[in-house]
């Protein structure tokens, strides 16, 4: 999928992920064939778990309130591959019937605290055993965790932290 634009909303609070972080952030990863299964929560343009997809990753949640524009971005992938769920997080969280080996998390910044996000994943059992969850949020935010997960790993680009957690396994 190299080269395919990704569209964003005019005029709209969703910050897609940029060009540069992506690249960053799946060269840390690796090979995605060993992480089948990706959340995308907060998924805005769907630009993480469709890079997810083209890397090799075989099924794909995406969740957001506003759906339009990624439905218009996934529309050329399997549609076997994928589902979009409109809502708001915590409570279409509740219903996923999937485990993931990543979830990506991006939520508007400053809007939720980071450990309801989190609690809510370890609640309803979200993460595979050996899944990272990997959390972009603006790098002045209060990143409170929870002590079901570690940070593994974070680094920082322009305005933007990017974590790497793991469960802890207490």
């Amino acid at each position: 999928m190299k080269g395919r634009q990704i569209h964003s909303p005019i005029n709209c609070k969703t910050r897609p992920t940029t060009d540069k972080l992506r690249s960053a952030v799946f060269s840390i990863i690796g090979d995605m064939s060993d992480y089948p299964y990706i959340l995308d929560a907060f998924a805005g343009t769907g630009a993480l778990g469709i890079e997810a997809y083209s890397r090799g990753a075989s099924y794909i949640d995406f969740i957001d309130k506003d759906i339009n524009i990624l439905k218009q971005n996934t529309f050329l992938l399997d549609k076997s591959s994928f589902s979009i769920k409109k809502g708001d997080f915590f409570r279409v969280s509740e219903n996923l019937q999937n485990t993931y080996d990543i979830i990506f998390l991006d939520p508007p910044y400053n809007m939720y605290k980071t450990s309801d996000i989190l609690s809510i994943i370890h609640k309803n059992h979200l993460l595979r055993p050996n899944g990272i969850i990997i959390f972009e949020e603006f790098y002045k935010t209060d990143f409170s965790i929870i002590d079901a997960f570690i940070i593994d790993d974070e680094r920082k680009y322009g305005d933007t932290i990017v974590r790497f957690l793991k469960q802890s396994y207490l």
